[in-house]
């Protein structure tokens, strides 16, 4: 006579049987995984498919940095007018009448200067402009008359300028004579180094008080009403 199965023995059969279709089911997807690894590695490889690593990498705006501050100036113009320039003189220096004697060589060549005054900070180079993000073209189109000019943008919202002298254009004015080749009204404006366009630069605040702006449209008059009329 035969001796029945044992409980512990019958358990430990099931124990085993229950490992081993874990293993076969494990083993089944990492099979399925693996395949279909390779042929999507083999798709990438014959170009029948794109890789994981073909789009564009797109920083958000806030998080986008720049060394430079300079400005583009708008693609393919040319100098605007010289009296659709509206430019207020400052004189950063100690020399004295220097902001005069260039508000007058402006004015002789057509640009709309709205007044002289003393800048109340020291500035050591040349020529800077300050202008708003509507003032790209007009600063452009005032820098070419000098030799050096640092373009700033700030916050003003129109098209005037503020045209600071500093102490390198006392000793040395860097004015360009009215014949000169860069004056050329059929040269493309063009930035000196590199820039990036406004909306990626941030502007420094504006002067407190802005130059009058005379191009500026008056408000229109309201029309008058049928009581008025009687």
């Amino acid at each position: 006579m035969t001796d029945a199965p044992t409980p512990g023995a019958k358990s430990a059969s099931v124990t085993r049987r229950r490992r081993r279709e874990r293993q076969l089911i494990v083993f089944g997807i990492a099979l399925i995984l693996l395949t279909a690894l390779t042929i999507a590695a083999l798709a990438i490889y014959r170009g029948d498919a794109d890789g994981p690593f073909t789009a564009a990498i797109h920083t958000p705006a806030g998080e986008f940095e720049v060394d430079t501050e300079l400005v583009c100036p708008p693609a393919g113009v040319t100098p605007l007018p010289a009296e659709e320039v509206v430019v207020r003189v400052n004189n950063a220096t100690d020399a004295q009448g220097l902001a005069g004697t260039t508000a007058t060589a402006l004015e002789s060549r057509g640009f709309l200067v709205t007044g002289t005054q003393n800048w109340p900070r020291t500035y050591t180079d040349t020529v800077e402009i300050l202008f708003g993000e509507n003032g790209v073209h007009q600063a452009y189109t005032l820098a070419v008359q000098f030799d050096g000019a640092e373009l700033t943008l700030d916050t003003r919202d129109d098209i005037t300028l503020d045209l600071i002298l500093g102490d390198a254009y006392a000793e040395s004015p860097g004015l360009r004579e009215a014949l000169s080749t860069e004056l050329d009204p059929d040269l493309e404006l063009a930035a000196q180094a590199e820039c990036l366009p406004a909306d990626l630069i941030e502007a420094q605040l504006a002067p407190a008080e802005l130059p009058d702006n005379p191009l500026a449209e008056a408000s229109p008059s309201p029309s008058p009403s049928a009581e008025d009329d009687e």
